[in-house]
């Protein structure tokens, strides 16, 4: 069971640090695949599951308050993006932002946090969950800012052309 623990919090931290890296486009304002930019918040679904999952403290109601929560402050960033789209290419690009990213590494930062404290320190547990929850809200405003970025802002983008990982130089707000 331990061995399945540490498994599971390593698997965690490689895929959260995955998800930082795959976010790289925003911060260098790169032109990217639909599918690239599903990457990072669905790297971020997984690794808040497995922090969950692992979670000694298991505070529902605390997790699903870090999710409503999470899924409105991420539809409302969302809304801020400025989005461009080649739809002919189906490439998207937004300015250099930084929430995204900072939400990103926050993510690997807990699940290093997770892993220190539960197999090198072997620290005992308070129980609240907190860890957990906060991994649920920082996932949720990741998956709900790619949402509302992609199924409502993108489809009204003017349109650029554009070539994938290559920053255009110009940005044209919607």
């Amino acid at each position: 069971m331990k061995s399945v623990l540490l498994a599971s919090q390593l698997a965690a931290v490689l895929l959260a640090a995955l998800a930082l890296w795959s976010i790289r486009h925003e911060i260098t304002e790169k032109a990217t695949t639909l599918l690239e930019w599903a990457v990072t918040p669905a790297l971020a679904v997984v690794v808040a599951a497995v922090l969950l999952i692992v979670s000694p403290g298991k505070r529902f109601e605390l997790w699903v308050a870090a999710i409503i929560i999470g899924l409105l402050l991420g539809a409302a960033m969302g809304m801020t993006l400025k989005v461009n789209q080649d739809f002919a290419n189906k490439l998207i690009r937004v300015p250099r932002t930084w929430d995204g990213a900072g939400a990103a590494a926050l993510l690997l930062l807990l699940t290093l946090a997770r892993f220190v404290t539960s197999n090198v320190m072997t620290r005992q547990s308070g129980k609240f969950g907190v860890l957990g929850a906060t991994a649920a809200f920082l996932a949720a405003y990741l998956a709900a800012r790619y949402i509302v970025a992609r199924f409502y802002k993108a489809p009204r983008a003017i349109h650029l052309d554009m070539n994938r990982g290559y920053n255009p130089g110009r940005t044209l707000v919607n």
